[in-house]
């Protein structure tokens, strides 16, 4: 993301900041170290230098007091042996002492003592003995020898602290060579990381214009009109329906408050719940069961439905509004309520009207029975029952009517209902009624579930009715009744070995008066399946059946889970 090349590119900004800082404080310490040496071979080199010169003004001093025997010659020799002792206590405590320096150290302090011993010795002779016998020894070239070991052994030790020096400036410019190839490096892969960066950064600010651009492109092919806004309120993006439908350009909206869309009596009790939204950020409708208003910018108020969605970001929570106008949904509502109030009042009179006439059919014709029977043929007795039956046939198909219209209209509980209990004891009242017929039931362990008590209790009666009546005709019927979960749902299912359907017809099963077995093989309105429909679909679940002819049939319905 841009927020994490530009985070990558601060830290190794101060990686690097932070090496080259490191390679400079080593680069000066290495300069300042070889500096050093310098100043420390130089003044050793000088000190090899001063024991040299001591060593001849040793010699000197004793040479001119044998030859000349005056005593003022001895001061220098005196000189000598003090500053030899100061010089090679100053060579012994300052200078790098490898072994081959201390041997050379060492063999120069013996030759200069020596040659100190020497000078004393030759005093000694030409007071005790003369000058011919000093003539002896400088003739026998000890002391030039002593003299030429340490010109020789000093030369050597300025050798050595020339090479320890070229060394020493070698190793250091090694050192800053290596110094400068990592600086060189840092900043090479530096570079190499900063151009990827800048290519990353540039990848990623186009990838995001393109995901802009297409949010902007689906935000704007939205149906509804959309709102985003932040936590503030404030309106931080629009489509173009936003714009149609308030009557605002999106430069008068960008900015502002979101209340400027809301009437004015309700904004401050707006902005406490857009609060307490925010407290609880989730995917749901606004004001769920209240009748919301927007303001257009004329003035103007419209029925709206808006449902909210948190959209978290890099720059915080904002939401979304999805903004629907439903004034034509509001003025259908409202078509259909009146179709409704007409068709209820319909139904009531149909209902009243049709059961007065019937009334009378079934009354005449019981009168006719009663008064009449003796006078009667079989035939004609045969003809008055098929009226009465026929006449009750159309009471009952009323009473379906009634209650399929109803349905709709009916106010639903949600309690947890034990479905178990509610099938066995149908099944009970089933195996009073039926006390002749031998029905192998067999009830699975049910789930209760969240519904209406009274209406799921109707699906079982239809469903269980309408399995022992097409089992009837069968001399060992057998009826499961079971349940599965599938997904978040729980399908319950009813299955009998009776005389099943033609699949083909399947979809005809629960629309109202639709039969596939006519009324003198089984009796029924065609009313029922189409009730069980009804009141599962208001439970939020579906109804689906299953079955072949003569091999039984199998009927589901589905309920969802508690949330």
């Amino acid at each position: 993301s841009t927020n994490g090349i530009i985070t990558g590119g601060i830290v190794t900004l101060f990686v690097t900041m932070g090496i080259i800082l490191f390679i400079s404080i080593r680069q000066s310490e290495r300069v300042k170290d070889t500096a050093q040496r310098v100043n420390q071979t130089q003044e050793a080199i000088r000190h090899a230098q001063n024991l040299v010169m001591t060593s001849l003004n040793n010699e000197t001093g004793a040479r001119g007091s044998v030859i000349t025997g005056d005593v003022s010659f001895l001061e220098p020799l005196h000189r000598s042996v003090f500053q030899f002792e100061q010089e090679m206590n100053w060579i012994r405590t300052n200078t790098y002492q490898s072994d081959e320096y201390t041997r050379i150290v060492d063999s120069l302090d013996h030759f200069i003592r020596i040659r100190i011993q020497f000078s004393d010795s030759m005093i000694n002779v030409r007071r005790s003995q003369g000058l011919d016998a000093i003539i002896t020894m400088v003739r026998d070239g000890v002391g030039k020898s002593y003299t030429d070991s340490i010109r020789h052994l000093g030369i050597r030790l300025i050798d050595a602290e020339t090479q320890a020096l070229e060394k020493r400036k070698k190793a250091n410019e090694e050192t800053i060579g290596q110094l400068n190839r990592i600086l060189f490096g840092v900043l090479g892969i530096v570079l190499i990381l900063a151009l990827y960066s800048l290519y990353n950064l540039h990848a990623d600010i186009r990838k995001k214009e393109m995901s802009e651009r297409k949010f902007r492109a689906l935000l704007d092919s939205a149906p509804d009109a959309t709102v985003i806004v932040d936590e503030e309120g404030s309106i931080r993006m629009i489509n173009q329906q936003t714009e149609r439908l308030f009557g605002y350009t999106k430069e008068e909206l960008l900015g502002k408050k979101v209340e400027l869309l809301i009437p004015g009596n309700l904004r401050t009790k707006h902005v406490q719940h857009r609060g307490n939204y925010s407290d609880q950020p989730r995917v749901r409708m606004m004001g769920a069961g209240i009748e919301l208003m927007a303001l257009k910018k004329d003035g103007g108020l419209f029925p709206v439905a808006i449902s909210l969605s948190p959209i978290r970001t890099e720059e915080g929570m904002m939401v979304s509004a999805s903004v629907r106008d439903i004034t034509g949904s509001k003025e259908l509502e409202n078509n259909l309520r009146r179709s409704n109030e007409e068709l209820e009042a319909f139904t009531y009179s149909v209902s009243h009207d049709l059961r007065a006439p019937l009334r009378g059919i079934t009354g005449f014709t019981t009168i006719l029975e009663n008064e009449y029977g003796l006078k009667l043929d079989e035939e004609a007795r045969r003809i008055t029952g098929v009226i009465k039956n026929n006449a009750l046939r159309m009471g009952n198909l009323i009473d379906d009517l009634l209650a399929f219209s109803r349905m709709g209209r009916k106010e639903m509980a949600k309690v947890r209902v034990d479905m178990e209990q509610m099938v066995k004891e149908l099944v009970q009242e089933q195996q009073i009624a039926e006390n002749d017929r031998n029905i192998q039931w067999t009830i699975e362990p049910l789930p209760m579930v969240m519904g209406d008590p009274a209406t799921l209790r109707q699906v079982w009666i239809n469903l269980i009715s309408n399995a022992v009546k097409y089992t009837s005709k069968k001399e060992r019927p057998e009826i499961h009744i079971g349940h599965y979960v599938q997904g978040r749902v729980q399908v319950y299912f009813i299955r009998d070995n009776g005389v099943g359907f033609d699949s083909r017809y399947r979809d005809k099963l629960f629309k109202v008066f639709q039969r596939l077995h006519s009324h003198v093989e089984f009796e029924g309105t065609g009313v029922g399946l189409a009730l069980v429909q009804k009141i599962i679909i208001r439970h939020g679940g579906n109804t689906w059946a299953e079955g072949e002819m003569d091999k039984g049939a199998t009927f589901y319905f589905s309920i969802p889970m508690e949330s």
